[in-house]
């Protein structure tokens, strides 16, 4: 006891909802009474604004500071005068990382325990000493040894810069108040929200009240002999000795909405007891289950926004995650989806922003490590380029040449625009040292932020402000690295090591927030709903909670123990020394708490949620937290969960769980009907989503109309399915891939047989394949196949390139063999023969303008000099291609071949499987060359069986080795032909009515549909 009779520690116990703010600020207004300034402890910033707030609605504004607990040890270490010069959490890593030559993962948690050993002032002499008393054997030993080495150095190191880290600083400075409790003053210190408290904030706890005398009043969510308590127990059994008055409060229920009262009140009081009763939850607490992550976020934000829609604040719901930062981009993409303004803290990575980004890209590129990507990313960050779009060309460029280093990205740039410069000189900062390179990083920082906003005077919107908080962070971190280099050259990170240190580096109070209409909000809005972790809400209360994620793995959280120093590893170190450092909190007591916490924090509803599945349909267990809370309630509240199955469009019903439920449309929350019967999963069966609709917008319906000009593969696809059709047709953007390699395969093929044929014809006189000319064909083939590969590489990947050339070499060999062992009497005459291209369609549209992707001009044959025209095919339908080779008889009869990688279809299958092209090809044969087509077949490349497929009139002169089946008579090719123009013309009149009709038995390869999520027919 004081002499001015005051006490110095007052605790202040009781259960959740008990009324422990309103004795801490009542001591608060106390103390201001008295003329004292004292200080409030709270756990969160967001704390911090409503109890500012809150106090200052009370006449309080001047006379108390609200801080949190960092802001409390910030005062303590400024009170005791401390001139040491802090270093970083990154620093810190750094250094261990450099000493005990350990991988990053390692290092961070080397680091956790350098900062348990400093709070607990374990010294490494300690430590050693209690090491060599310890009977530990084998590899961990070496480890720990290891671990002391590094820690002593560590020290050894600090002391040489004359710097301290955080724990350093602070347990100095509670030391020096503790030797002159003048420092500290009078202020009092009063402490609310806290249900547990870290060993340096116990420490601080005992320091000022106990030895320094100030007058500390601590308030702790704590009541003996209850199982959700037991892992509070011990910070309680530290305090409480030490409290001269320890005020106890019981439950109230008062701050429960009328009409939840009895059921909240009853799940706070009970949960985890033994021989609960049950009563009926009433609306008070609901269940969700989703089929899926997803399905289970769209349950919770259709009841938000049916909450939202019904008058209730948005800052008066809280969603609930174990793990925020898990579901971060699918739980706002949904919220946003449905409307829903939320205001979420998500962990921002200095790389994941802009700023990050572009100078992690410019640093790569200048020590050697960089990708294409890299320097991508460094010309799109701001102020870089004034015209985005000179990146995106570039990429274009560097993807479809393969292109995948920096280097050879930069050579495309510089060939077509400005040196590159500003990666030369940071390349020649890295070579004149770590100082020299930081320095160089935060200039070209700071240059990245304010080259965008030169000669304005603006104000940072939400987006721009994470930005600023990346300049920040960015900045601090290099001068903290440069500074370190400066006074230990021996422990200065490598250019490398910046780029580690950077691309781990985690932005200070980076928030999002997302939903609204003018997209410029900050996370603490009015109306924005809370995403918060179970341990921001436990000082304030809400209306409504959704507590998501109820899966065994991720409420309750696993247990971690500490990959260095486990519990085993400490108990023979307080065995043989004495030495007692304390071990890892029961997880599973500390989970058991949170979900009391959060039970105990919604006024009028409490909803849990959970999925049964993972993406990828792997089942899942609900939490056994959740038999917990349905254990409290009768079987209505299971029978009355809402459920909605995986893969379930917008806007569609959701299933009650069993129509036992006894539940209306009226009992459903607005915006959100319900369907009898069995949920999915259960018994029942789902609804079905709705196909595709066919467009509806008139400038797509426009466009399809007036669409004249066609290639044969792109009415082949329409015939195989509409919508894949419209997919790859019509919303195709511009390719900025390479082609598959299936793809480069066939144009390099192509190409190949084309100079092949062509240098044969020089050489010979003749193109033909024949057993004589076969040989000087192959030695033809193999080097236009070295000629034509700069213009049709095979792979990106330079380690797939000789076997896949060895495979093609071998493959067309293999062709060219058996066509000469065929001795056709048809002299090769048109090779790669387009049709349609460069001219004018005949109604006064240009052909190109209306094609499909991917159709490229290639050689023209040696008899056709000038472009072809389109092929008319009737009703206002041209045609146009590029037909591989047509073999010419001396009565201008004429064979058309169209190549293929595999198998090829026999003319019975052609109108029935939507196989048009080579009669296409036939038709264009007879109308613009003036030739008798006689044939047309489907020539393989590849696979077992190469021989042709297709039709051969057998009323004609020419003789051909042929599959028997394939001999037809004229009038039945004639017929043929007619058939196919005809199914043509009638795809491309589908296609311009815009009737989208899914047709997934031809979709895709093997049946079933090629884009789901799109057409949504089911298959």
């Amino acid at each position: 006891m004081r002499e001015d009779g005051l006490l110095p520690i007052a605790l202040v116990t009781g259960p959740a909802n008990a009324g422990k703010a309103h004795v801490v600020l009542d001591a608060v207004r106390g103390h201001v009474a008295h003329g004292e300034e004292p200080l409030l402890i709270v756990p969160t910033e967001a704390d911090q604004a409503r109890y500012r707030r809150e106090l200052a609605e009370g006449g309080l504004a001047l006379g108390v500071r609200v801080e949190r607990f960092e802001g409390l040890l910030s005062i303590a270490v400024a009170r005791a005068g401390l001139g040491e010069a802090r270093i970083g959490s990154l620093t810190r890593e750094r250094m261990l990382a450099r000493l005990a030559v350990a991988r990053p993962g390692m290092a961070a948690a080397l680091a956790r325990l350098v900062a348990e050993l400093e709070t607990q002032r374990v010294t490494p002499a300690r430590l050693r000493g209690a090491l060599r008393a310890c009977e530990i054997a084998g590899e961990q030993q070496l480890t720990l040894e290891r671990v002391c080495d590094a820690f002593e150095r560590y020290h050894e190191a600090l002391a040489g810069i004359g710097r301290a880290d955080h724990e350093l600083r602070v347990t100095r400075a509670l030391d020096a108040l503790r030797r002159k409790p003048a420092l500290w003053g009078s202020a009092p210190v009063l402490l609310y929200g806290f249900d547990d408290l870290t060993e340096l904030q116990l420490d601080a706890i005992v320091t000022l009240g106990a030895v320094v005398g100030a007058r500390v009043t601590v308030s702790l969510s704590y009541e003996p002999g209850r199982v959700v308590f037991a892992g509070r127990a011990g910070t309680f059994q530290r305090l409480a000795p030490l409290a001269e008055t320890h005020t106890e409060l019981g439950p109230r229920a008062d701050h429960y909405a009328s009409a939840s009262r009895e059921a909240l009140h009853h799940l706070e009081r009970s949960l985890l007891g033994d021989d609960a009763a049950r009563i009926d939850a009433g609306g008070a607490v609901r269940l969700l289950e989703g089929g899926s992550p997803r399905a289970e976020l769209e349950l919770v934000a259709r009841e938000v926004r049916s909450l939202l829609d019904g008058g209730v604040p948005g800052e008066e719901i809280a969603i609930v995650h174990r793990a925020p930062d898990t579901v971060a981009g699918l739980l706002g993409e949904v919220l946003e989806r449905y409307g829903v303004p939320y205001a979420m803290r998500r962990r921002g990575l200095f790389a994941h922003t802009a700023l990050g980004r572009g100078l992690l890209g410019l640093l790569r590129c200048a020590v050697g490590e960089g990708k294409s990507g890299d320097l991508l990313a460094w010309l799109r960050a701001p102020g870089v380029l004034d015209r985005a779009e000179l990146a995106d060309r570039l990429e274009a460029s560097a993807r479809r040449q393969g292109v995948e280093d920096a280097e050879g990205a930069r050579g495309l740039w510089e060939a077509e625009h400005w040196p590159l410069d500003r990666i030369d000189r940071t390349c020649e900062a890295a070579a004149a040292g770590v100082p020299a390179l930081a320095d160089a990083l935060v200039g070209e920082l700071e240059r990245l932020f304010c080259a965008p906003r030169r000669s304005e005077a603006a104000v940072l919107g939400a987006d721009e402000l994470v930005e600023a908080r990346a300049l920040v962070a960015g900045r601090r971190a290099l001068e903290q690295l440069r500074e370190l280099a400066r006074a230990a050259p021996a422990l200065a990170p490598s250019p490398e090591d910046l780029i580690d240190v950077l691309g781990r580096l985690e932005l200070e109070g980076a928030r999002h927030s997302g939903g609204w209409a003018d997209g410029a909000v900050g996370v603490d809005r009015t109306g924005a709903v809370l995403v918060v972790d179970p341990l921001s809400l436990r000082a304030r209360r809400v209306r409504m909670v959704f507590l998501c994620g109820l899966i065994e793995g991720v409420f309750p959280a696993p247990a971690r123990p500490h990959p260095v120093l486990g519990e085993d590893e400490r108990r023979r170190l307080a065995h043989a020394s004495g030495l007692v450092l304390r071990g890892e909190p029961d997880a599973l007591a500390a989970e058991r708490y949170l979900l009391y916490a959060l039970a105990s924090r919604p006024e009028e509803r409490f909803t849990l949620s959970w999925h049964t599945a993972g993406e990828d349909g792997t089942p899942l267990a609900p939490s056994l937290f959740l038999d917990d809370v349905c254990d409290l309630f009768s079987p209505g509240l299971r029978e009355g969960a809402l459920h909605r199955p995986a893969g379930t469009a917008p806007g569609e019903r959701i299933a009650l769980a069993d129509h036992k439920a006894g539940l209306s449309e009226q009992d459903a929350p607005a915006g959100l009907p319900l369907m009898r019967g069995s949920a999915p999963g259960r018994g029942g069966a789902g609804a079905r989503p709705r196909p595709i609709r066919p467009p509806r917008e008139e400038r797509v319906l426009a466009e399809l109309r007036a669409r004249v000009l066609w290639s044969a593969s792109s009415l082949e696809s329409w015939a195989g399915c509409p919508v894949r059709w419209f997919v790859e047709r019509l919303l195709r953007g511009e390719d900025i891939e390479p082609d598959p390699e299936p793809l480069a395969r066939g144009a390099l093929a192509h190409a190949v047989l084309k100079q092949t044929l062509e240098r044969l014809r020089e050489r010979t006189g003749s193109a033909r394949l024949t057993p004589a000319s076969v040989g000087l064909a192959k030695r033809l083939l193999g080097e236009a196949l070295i000629e034509q590969e700069q213009a049709h590489p095979l792979s990106r990947s330079p380690e797939r390139v000789p076997g896949a050339r060895r495979r093609l070499a071998a493959e067309l060999e293999r062709y060219l063999e058996s066509a000469a062992e065929q001795a056709s009497p048809l002299e090769p005459t048109y090779l790669e023969l387009e049709f349609g291209f460069g001219g004018e369609a005949s109604d006064g549209r240009s052909g190109p303008g209306v094609g499909t992707a991917g159709d490229v001009r290639s050689g023209q044959g040696a008899e056709e000099p000038h472009p072809l025209p389109p092929l008319d095919l009737g009703d206002g339908v041209l045609l146009r291609g590029r037909i591989d080779r047509v073999d010419v008889g001396p009565g201008g009869e004429a064979v058309v071949y169209d190549y293929k990688a595999r198998s090829a279809p026999p003319s019975a299958r052609w109108v029935r499987d939507g196989q048009w092209q080579v009669a296409l090809y036939m038709r264009a044969v007879q109308a613009l060359l003036g030739r008798t087509p006689v044939g047309g077949f489907y020539q393989p490349l590849a696979g077992r069986d190469i021989r042709p497929r297709g039709a051969l009139s057998s009323d004609g002169d020419v003789e051909l080795d042929v599959v028997r089946t394939d001999r037809v008579d004229g009038d039945a090719l004639q017929q043929l032909l007619d058939e196919c123009v005809a199914a043509a013309r009638a795809a491309a009149g589908e296609a311009r009515s815009g009737a989208l009709t899914p047709r997934p038995d031809t979709c895709a390869y093997g049946g079933g549909c090629a884009y789901p999520t799109i057409c949504r027919c089911g298959r």
